[in-house]
């Protein structure tokens, strides 16, 4: 796993810890998402940049179908699946599990930026994630 996705992971875990959150290596079953916390699960995805053309779709190369199908099974079963994306430095979206599965990788930013329910430019806040996501639970 590259070293900057352990960074972001350990940063979620971090920033969940009073919703009991863990992260999750689990290579017996493909597609489980990187963290668990008490009301769900959250895979973390990430892109260096935005595309130069506002028209093209932020490419999603390791967002696997085993990933697609997993958030879609848990979804359709009545579980909560988040993805979390960033992308560049300081831009984070918490995008619901199923829309982000049928989105993401031909989704422009103006598509992305619409179907986040929570969007941070300037770097992950912490209090407001929590927030977010204590109201779903």
């Amino acid at each position: 796993m590259p070293n900057e996705h352990q960074h972001m992971r350990r940063r979620v875990v971090q920033a969940l810890r009073e919703l009991d959150a863990i992260a999750v290596e689990n290579s017996a079953y493909p597609g489980t998402p990187d963290v668990a916390y008490i009301g769900g699960w959250i895979e973390l995805k990430e892109a260096d940049n935005w595309p130069k053309k506002a028209s093209t779709s932020l490419p999603m190369r390791h967002f696997t179908r085993h990933q697609r199908a997993w958030i879609r099974r848990h979804t359709e079963k009545g579980g909560t699946v988040f993805v979390l994306l960033k992308v560049g430095k300081s831009e984070w979206f918490l995008i619901d599990g199923k829309i982000a599965a049928d989105i993401l990788g031909s989704a422009t930013r103006q598509e992305i930026q619409s179907a986040a329910c929570l969007a941070f430019e300037q770097g992950l806040n912490n209090q407001e994630l929590l927030k977010c996501l204590e109201i779903r639970i």
